[in-house]
């Protein structure tokens, strides 16, 4: 009678736990959804560029030790100070020094080290020598001899020796000083006299913008558009009136993994220096646009065909018994317009694609629309 009991009780709350799991599994799936819109851009497309420098560099020393001392150049109210971020430097320009103490007293000890083991190599030199002319005559032994010829190949291997450290500690004297590679421009500054510098820290940061980089990206369709060595024409909001005109110098061979974009590179002269690194450029590039009226869709949208090894595939929102359900369609897409894609066939203007979620869902899931919302039909 216990047992029976029991075995009801157990059987009762397997029941109960079927029943939670199955309300779980109808639970409905929050997704975020955009409207299928259509393609009104026009025959060119625009793409936003960020000014980089030519040439930049981080220059460090390469030993350690206190700033002694930092360039010094005039400042507006005529005294002097550091050198700083946005301030020019010539080429060769020393930029900082090190105390330098320490690596010129090793310098004066290996100097004597050099000194002292020349005499000591003239000395078995002499020695050596002599040892000859009494062997030949037979007025020492050959272990004497041999002993005159190994202690002339010992000093002479140690004179080697000293004057490799000799030229070790002039060149670590040497680094104690930093000097600018190229003429270009401070963009950071990261020590100050009385500062302790660590070997092959960034001290500052050089760039040369006499010439500067214009980077941007392309979807693929308009890689073989991009020949190095043609012109493309730019502007800035800094400068509305001046049309920029750089060459291409160089077309990325693969692309960005998360964007899917190409990264170009236009390279722009900058005599004047009035383009400033960080600012924002807008190119415009002649494109052969999809056809007026095609549908677009968001690129995070898309999802893997069920029935198509290659294929592609959406989820769309739809209504079934008063419920939102996804419903996997097959699709054809076209040519990609920054983040999004032209759909060729599958879909219609107004369909309520997923894109927020759609890789967790399954066929006929259950869907809670959380967000909708248009996406915009002017080209980015």
């Amino acid at each position: 009678m216990k047992t029976n009991f029991v075995l009801a009780a157990f059987v009762c709350l397997a029941l109960a736990g079927c029943a939670k799991n199955n309300i779980a599994a109808e639970r409905p799936i929050p997704v975020g959804v955009q409207a299928v819109e259509i393609y009104t851009g026009n025959d060119e497309r625009r793409f936003s560029a960020v000014i980089e420098p030519y040439e930049q560099v981080d220059l460090s020393f390469r030993v350690g030790g206190y700033v002694q001392s930092v360039a010094q150049v005039k400042s507006l109210d005529g005294h002097s100070r550091s050198v700083q971020d946005g301030d020019k430097v010539a080429r060769s320009t020393v930029l900082a020094r090190l105390s330098s103490s320490d690596y010129e007293a090793r310098v004066q000890q290996a100097r004597a080290s050099v000194a002292e083991t020349e005499t000591l190599l003239a000395k078995a030199d002499l020695d050596r020598t002599r040892a000859s002319t009494l062997f030949g005559s037979q007025s020492i032994t050959k272990p004497e001899y041999d002993g005159a010829i190994s202690n002339y190949d010992t000093s002479n291997a140690r004179l080697q020796s000293a004057r490799a450290k000799l030229a070790e500690a002039t060149v670590s004297a040497g680094d104690t000083v930093l000097r600018a590679p190229f003429p270009g421009t401070i963009l950071k500054r990261n020590i100050a006299a009385g500062s302790l510098a660590a070997p092959g820290a960034p001290a500052f940061v050089l760039a040369d913008t006499s010439a500067v980089k214009a980077l941007f990206g392309v979807p693929d369709r308009l890689i073989p558009s991009m020949q190095l060595g043609h012109t493309l024409t730019l502007r800035t909001e800094a400068l509305p009136d001046h049309e920029l005109h750089g060459r291409i110098t160089r077309v990325s061979t693969s692309a960005d993994p998360k964007s899917r974009v190409f990264e170009v590179e236009v390279s722009i002269p900058n005599p004047k220096e009035e383009l400033k690194i960080g600012m924002v450029a807008a190119l415009a590039i002649e494109d052969k646009a999809p056809e007026i009226g095609s549908p677009v869709i968001p690129t995070n949208a898309v999802v893997g065909s069920a029935t198509k090894a290659k294929g592609y595939a959406v989820f769309v929102a739809a209504t079934s018994n008063g419920s939102s359900v996804a419903r996997l369609i097959d699709v054809e897409l076209g040519a990609t317009l920054g983040n999004r894609v032209v759909v060729k066939s599958g879909l219609k203007p107004g369909d309520q694609v997923i894109t927020t979620g759609a890789g967790l869902l399954r066929n006929g899931d259950r869907v809670e629309v959380l967000m909708s919302s248009a996406i915009s039909t002017e080209q980015r």
